[in-house]
């Protein structure tokens, strides 16, 4: 069995995740992390269970209840009408979201793993955006895979007439707004508090 500052290393490495982020992410103190990768500190089970969490490795055994899910699993989270139009599933977001929110030390591994591209470039851009509005509100650094995932063409936004557009332009957040993508933040996540079961 590999050593738990290999485990932790490797783990780490295969999310993206700077030592830094990780220390955030399962609010263990950074000097920790550093000196269990180093082999000159073993770790306390509390320590593990935290690092676990983020890391998302079979360690500690995860019931459903905490499972957020992973955004890679969104992709086809969208439907077209006769038109071609393309309509994502609010229900499906904002259900990963409120789940992460509940669950935030599983952060790296829901927003790491790069979602396969689907047929649809909105999805595709707003699978994007919100990997980086999720990284930047949790103060790591944005999944590599969101590089390569360009703007859109043309600017979409989720309400059709041009007064409700100008409004909902006000509270899109700024990775959104980059990416063409205009829709109140509110669409995904909740403007209230969530509180765990």
């Amino acid at each position: 069995m590999e050593s738990p500052g290999t485990w932790v290393r490797t783990s780490r490495r295969r999310l993206g995740l700077s030592t830094r982020d990780l220390a955030r992410l399962a609010d263990v103190a950074y000097p920790t992390i550093s000196r269990i990768e180093n082999g000159h500190e073993d770790p306390r089970w509390s320590t593990l269970e935290k690092l676990s969490a983020v890391l998302g490795d079979a360690l500690i055994p995860l019931g459903d209840d905490h499972d957020v899910g992973r955004l890679a699993d969104l992709s086809d989270a969208w439907t077209a009408d006769a038109s071609g139009a393309q309509h994502p599933d609010w229900v499906r977001f904002r259900a990963f979201a409120d789940r992460l929110t509940l669950h935030p030390e599983h952060t790296a591994r829901a927003i790491m793993p790069e979602p396969p591209r689907s047929a649809s470039p909105l999805i595709d851009t707003l699978l994007a955006a919100i990997a980086e509005k999720i990284a930047d509100d949790a103060g790591i650094a944005r999944p590599r895979w969101t590089r390569e995932r360009p703007p859109l063409a043309e600017p979409w936004s989720v309400a059709t007439r041009p007064s409700k557009r100008a409004e909902a332009a006000t509270t899109t957040p700024h990775q959104f707004a980059r990416r063409g993508v205009v829709i109140p933040e509110s669409t995904i996540w909740r403007d209230r508090v969530l509180v765990r079961p």
